[in-house]
């Protein structure tokens, strides 16, 4: 993850830069995806402050602001403040699966033998709850449950939509559409 740090009313130094990009690359484990972090670091009188600003491939933009007396503890809140809404986003959307908000779709899992041509056979079904959402929304979610697709339900048009990673990092859009 891109990281600058920049030294408002007062002097820069090595040591708290590199504390603050230790502390970023602590955050960035956690979204496991790229995206750019802007660390301001500034002082008013005794007063010190961080502000800590990420903004992730998917659109989604987390801040983090403490003042404090020390600057390593203002680091340290503004850090764990952003952690705490990471999770709270995760589980938000973890939890927030109700099926009456979307379609349950079907899908069964195929099995093909290349050395015997023989007919496919069926070795798992699952079902998935397809909840309405936007595009740019789903993007969010896909981004925060670290997946590699999800199923969601446009809900501009209320169409089964899937959206997918691509291996250089954007995404991609599949649109169902009834024949």
């Amino acid at each position: 993850m891109k990281c600058s740090v920049t030294f408002r009313h007062m002097k820069s130094t090595a040591a708290l830069k590199e504390y603050a990009e230790e502390k970023i690359d602590k955050i960035s484990k956690l979204i496991e995806r790229g995206g750019e972090a802007q660390v301001t670091l500034s002082t008013s009188k005794h007063i010190k402050t961080a502000h800590i600003e990420l903004i992730t491939d998917g659109s989604l933009r987390l801040r983090g602001v403490d003042s404090n007396e020390d600057m390593l503890a203002a680091i340290d809140n503004a850090v764990e403040r952003i952690v705490r809404q990471v999770k709270r986003y995760r589980q938000k959307i973890k939890n927030h699966r109700e099926p009456q908000q979307g379609r349950e779709l079907s899908h069964q899992v195929l099995t093909i033998d290349a050395d015997e041509p023989k007919v496919p056979e069926i070795v798992r079904t699952e079902t998935i709850v397809a909840r309405e959402m936007n595009v740019e929304e789903a993007v969010m979610r896909l981004d925060l449950l670290n997946t590699e697709f999800l199923v969601f339900t446009n809900a501009i048009t209320h169409q089964v939509n899937v959206v997918y990673r691509l291996p250089d990092g954007q995404y991609g859009l599949i649109e169902a559409r009834a024949a």
